[in-house]
């Protein structure tokens, strides 16, 4: 019936195409939950590898370099302003 997709990307895609394709509603609906069936399962295995990712913070630690003390200061944003447009010796209404 249908031919076997090597991967899951590639049954969710035939499966879109499948249900937008298809005039019948009910065999649309059947589709659609096999989609939804498909899309579930793909969700938990990213969610399953990107839960083993290692962090930043983690990586540093085992490589021996200690993380940032603390982040460098910006400019206050009202220092933006001054020379905006107006000079030292334009007075301010």
């Amino acid at each position: 019936m249908r031919a076997m997709c090597r991967r899951m990307e590639d049954r969710i895609r035939k499966l879109c195409a499948e249900v937008i394709a298809e005039s019948d509603s009910e065999k649309a609906r059947e589709l659609g939950q096999q989609l939804r069936a498909e899309l579930h399962d793909f969700i938990g295995g990213l969610r399953a590898r990107v839960s083993s990712y290692p962090v930043i913070e983690e990586r540093r630690v085992q490589s021996g370099v200690p993380p940032p003390e603390k982040p460098p200061e910006r400019a206050p944003a009202s220092s933006s302003l001054v020379g905006a447009g107006t000079s030292p010796k334009t007075p301010v209404r």
